[in-house]
């Protein structure tokens, strides 16, 4: 068996890191919750390694969007591709245009779509999609 993908879930909702950590857990992930963005740079910075970042937009401090422009200017060369997925419970006009032009894989809407289809998008984003499908 593979070694399990390990993912970086950024949201400042307790809630919503325990209910998402236990759902990709429990989709074979390995998950490391941090409750805001300048905890995920700390760990990013510091050589964690990750193979995909889901993070909440709207977060004290350091929103989402600053993420994503520190991940995509390079904290160091590898993390320039390293998957990101926005997760946000506010729908607004150019949503996923922005969220595209600034480098991040998708955007899942919280509490407007299925945990499942986040759960997908994250298998596809690491790979495991095809493997966990494809493999006899």
């Amino acid at each position: 068996m593979s070694e399990s993908k390990h993912i970086l879930l950024v949201d400042d909702d307790g809630t919503v890191r325990a209910m998402y950590g236990d759902r990709f857990e429990k989709d074979g992930f390995r998950v490391t919750a941090v409750s805001s963005a300048i905890e995920a740079v700390e760990r990013l910075s510091r050589g964690d390694a990750f193979d995909l970042v889901i993070t909440d937009i709207m977060m004290a401090k350091m929103d989402g969007w600053e993420l994503l422009d520190m991940i995509r200017g390079g904290l160091d060369i590898d993390k320039k591709v390293l998957p990101v997925i926005i997760i946000t419970a506010f729908e607004e006009k150019g949503l996923e245009t922005k969220a595209w032009r600034k480098g991040a894989a998708s955007v899942y809407l919280k509490g407007k779509q299925p945990l499942v289809r986040l759960v997908n998008e994250a298998r596809i984003q690491t790979g495991r999609m095809r493997s966990k499908y494809h493999d006899v």
